[in-house]
């Protein structure tokens, strides 16, 4: 780790030099001398910057460097330090503020503190780069702006659209954006939990609350206090948990199973759901009252088929991607890819798409796309029938082709079962958990 010390005392920068044997600090007397440190050495964390250099201001610098280098985290120093300038400094980004003379001991903390600081906003700047929304089209556009409106309040969330259409990433942009982006979001997908297991996952259980309970188990809603819980497909929450999270949701009490003990909890929750609410409501499947507990604020996710401007961006970013996290070729799409690919219907959103570009890559024997390898790939579901081609064009090794056609099978049984996960178990006869741990091992993802 490096330190650079603005001081035009060079007492100063060679007593903190002292005194951080663990890391390289370097030292500079003038605004200048920082630019050009800056400018060759790009591995400095931690600025300190005197308040006074000479006749430079070192608020100057301040802005300069939050301006150019946001991650670098500043710490002010000064012995003519006025509540006034404390405060501009803090406003302008200024981690934290110390007074000459200095306690070398509390230099050292607030160093160690802003390090910790300073790798969460890198995390955090990183998963904001994930999970970030691609497109300029009006639709997306409202998209964004109702995440931003989100991002600023503790209100319910409920996010509707079509499977493979981006809930959950707009699920972890909310939480991303808001004042609780510190703790990890708990994410629960409520259609791949059976019935009979989902108020242990929900709420926890003691242990013996049943057979199987050789232990006590946290339950998400427990693990969620002072965060985000993504409930993901809430309409096929059980009715009688759905009563039980209501009354969460009213006065923060809840029980495990097997316990009469109230514990609390306080969590912001998100929900998403790609049926009709609504429409449960009519069947008797889903709660009025706790609709209205959710949907403080909806957000639609619009189908990618009524936002084509926005396919070309998404694809090449996935197809980056491949590059970035695999290697190999750097691979494009050529105008007549870009054009014949935005015309493609894509019933399963940008989940589809991202497993078109993928096809793409893997097959495409040159560094240019064109729209001859979408014509030979692309199809509007995925079919059983399509593996062949793939596989029998070429000698594979067995294991494989086998992987291969089990991926487009199982990938065809969630489409068909509008990628729920406990209905597509039961249609193939296995149990949820290990159509979980199949669809890992085959890399298959739900969004």
């Amino acid at each position: 780790m490096d330190i650079l010390v603005v001081d035009d005392a060079r007492d100063i920068i060679s007593s903190i030099r002292k005194v951080l044997p663990e890391f390289r600090v370097m030292g500079a007397v003038a605004f200048s001398q920082v630019k050009n440190i800056l400018n060759r050495d790009n591995g400095i964390n931690i600025i300190l910057i005197d308040l006074k250099l000479g006749n430079e201001d070192g608020i100057e610098v301040l802005k300069y460097v939050k301006a150019k280098y946001p991650l670098i985290e500043c710490i002010m120093i000064s012995g003519y330090s006025t509540i006034e300038k404390a405060v501009q400094a803090i406003k302008l980004g200024a981690y934290d503020f110390l007074e000459k003379p200095l306690s070398f001991q509390k230099v050292k903390i607030t160093i160690n503190n802003a390090l910790e600081h300073r790798n969460y906003l890198r995390l955090l700047n990183e998963h904001a780069l994930r999970y970030r929304l691609l497109g300029k089209s009006d639709k997306i556009q409202r998209v964004k702006n109702l995440i931003d409106k989100a991002s600023v309040t503790d209100f319910p969330v409920l996010i509707s659209g079509e499977s493979g259409s981006g809930k959950e990433h707009v699920a972890n942009l909310i939480h991303l954006k808001s004042s609780r982006s510190q703790k990890e979001m708990i994410a629960v997908n409520c259609a791949a939990i059976p019935e009979s297991l989902f108020e242990s996952e929900l709420f926890g259980h003691e242990k013996g609350a049943f057979t199987d309970a050789g232990r006590r188990r946290i339950g998400k809603i427990e693990q969620a206090d002072g965060s985000s819980l993504f409930l993901d497909e809430i309409g096929d929450m059980p009715l009688p948990q759905q009563a039980k999270l209501l009354r969460v949701m009213e006065n923060g009490e809840f029980s495990r199973l097997g316990s009469e003990d109230k514990l609390r909890t306080e969590f912001r929750l998100i929900s998403a759901s790609n049926r009709d609410l609504e429409t449960l409501i009519n069947e008797d499947l889903f709660r009025t009252d706790l609709f209205y507990r959710i949907s403080s604020l909806i957000i639609h996710v619009p189908p990618l088929r009524e936002r084509r401007e926005d396919i070309p961006e998404i694809a090449e970013y996935f197809l980056k991607n491949i590059f970035l996290e695999y290697g190999g070729k750097e691979k494009h799409l050529n105008r007549e890819a870009l054009k014949k690919i935005s015309s493609l219907p894509f019933k399963g959103n940008v989940r589809e798409l991202k497993n078109l570009i993928q096809q793409l890559y893997i097959i495409s024997e040159n560094e240019e796309i064109t729209a001859g390898d979408i014509a030979q790939t692309a199809r509007n579901s995925i079919t059983i029938a399509s593996a062949p081609d793939n596989i029998f064009k070429k000698t594979l090794p067995y294991k494989e082709a086998k992987n291969m056609l089990e991926r487009e099978y199982i990938l065809k049984q969630l489409e068909i079962h509008n990628y729920n996960i406990s209905r597509t178990a039961v249609s193939l006869g296995i149990l949820p958990n290990n159509l979980m741990r199949k669809m890992k091992t085959l890399n298959i993802t739900i969004q």
